[in-house]
């Protein structure tokens, strides 16, 4: 009751709600019970029915329609407390959005009473992103449009935007872990079209299987990204992808003729990578920047990469393709490249790893803390002291080491002669 009491506390004294819901009860002869009566009186309020793309994110409760379109299975944990705990996601939807309910512990069982296409009335609590906990819900009898329907998306076209392209590159899926501890994946593919390029991401890669880089495809159900400056979409559970037979090629743009507030897709080779630099940001996330030059036979442009391109940038010389990176004027009033939020970074060439054992000095360069031994110097993701050798081991990439072990470095007095000859020859 104090769930929905909360939707219109702003009305009157929740002692005049109880009393409310009892008339409700009464009136019908008892046939609705206390839940059904307390919605019948938020409806009588005024208290209409809220749209999921409208959702407030600083309410305590919302109130809102909507359609099931995905259920997630069941997640078993165990507490920090030592109890059992359960927990399942359901992804519903309306013309304007879509959100994911989260059903805890003994709620979980209600998912199975609850079908894919049925549209039910939510009352729940609204967290962060896009997670609304569930405090309680029934089903209806009318039906809502979502953006998958004919006659409910607000997009370009009646069946959400469709795209309809040829594949140029498909990135490595990652994985994430939701708020409710259960793994999400994502992928973000790169198509062109007739107008240039579009920058994917599938929150459901399973769809892209069986697809690869130069086949033809069409994806329907789609949601563009208006924060984005270049063409992004979102593929969520609710698109679809088929074959197609069309054929694009990708358009380049040359670095000597890049324009400050444009949005373009270009390649060379990386050079003169800085070290990278942590912040936080607006909203108070951890996020990372780093410097570094892009280079083609056009000529060469100053490169700032963001977020996880930056914490794990390519290594110096890799060729790389950024696909709807934006151009900028920085503080000189020079062009530079930002591979920022929706822009797609790929490695061209297939990175050859191996397993290595190096044992040098550790160093702070322009390019972050490495490793010298005297003959190579790799960048290390390990957060050893500068000044101290070290004998470490993991996986090579290029010029940049994963380090799975280390000790310190303990010279004998024939090493350090042998070290002094190799050096003075």
């Amino acid at each position: 009751m104090r769930a929905y009491y909360s939707l219109v506390d702003d009305l009157f004294p929740f002692e005049t709600f109880q009393a409310l819901v009892e008339e409700v009860c009464e009136d019908s002869g008892n046939v609705f019970d206390e839940r059904t009566s307390a919605m019948i009186v938020l409806r009588r309020a005024g208290r209409k029915h809220q749209k999921i793309g409208r959702l407030p994110e600083n309410s305590t409760f919302v109130h809102f329609f909507a359609k099931v379109l995905h259920k997630g299975d069941a997640r078993l944990f165990t507490r920090d407390d030592g109890s059992p705990g359960a927990v399942r996601r359901v992804e519903v939807g309306d013309d304007s959005g879509e959100v994911s309910l989260l059903f805890w512990d003994e709620r979980v069982s209600v998912v199975d009473e609850i079908d894919i296409g049925e549209v039910i009335e939510v009352v729940g609590k609204r967290e962060s992103g896009r997670d609304v906990r569930v405090i309680d819900l029934q089903k209806t009898v009318c039906d809502i449009p979502t953006r998958n329907d004919s006659e409910g998306f607000s997009g370009n076209s009646p069946n959400g935007d469709t795209l309809e392209g040829t594949i140029v590159t498909i990135g490595e899926t990652s994985t994430f872990t939701r708020r409710d501890g259960s793994e999400g994946k994502r992928v973000d593919v790169a198509i062109a079209d007739d107008t240039g390029i579009a920058v994917l991401v599938f929150w459901n890669p399973d769809l892209l299987e069986g697809f690869a880089p130069g086949q033809g495809i069409s994806i329907s159900g789609l949601r563009r990204n208006t924060r984005s400056a270049g063409r992004e979409y979102t593929a969520g559970f609710h698109a679809s992808v088929e074959t197609s037979d069309v054929r694009y090629s990708p358009l380049f743009s040359p670095v000597s003729d890049l324009q400050p507030d444009t949005v373009v897709s270009v390649s060379g080779t990386i050079h003169a990578i800085k070290s990278v630099r942590e912040f936080t940001t607006r909203k108070g996330t951890q996020s990372w920047v780093r410097n570094a030059e892009l280079r083609n036979d056009s000529g060469t442009i100053h490169l700032v990469l963001w977020g996880d391109n930056a914490r794990n940038s390519p290594p110096e010389g890799e060729h790389i393709s950024l696909y709807n990176a934006s151009c900028k004027y920085d503080r000189n009033g020079r062009v530079e490249i930002h591979a920022s939020w929706g822009c797609l970074l790929v490695c061209d060439s297939e990175p050859v790893s191996e397993i290595v054992r190096i044992s040098g000095m550790v160093i702070q360069t322009s390019k972050g803390r490495c490793i010298d031994d005297g003959h190579e110097c790799l960048c290390i993701d390990a957060e050893l002291p500068p000044g101290m050798e070290y004998v470490v081991e993991g996986v090579q990439t290029g010029d940049r080491l994963s380090v799975s072990t280390y000790s310190v470095l303990t010279r004998s007095r024939d090493l350090v002669e042998e070290r002094i000859r190799s050096i003075v020859g």
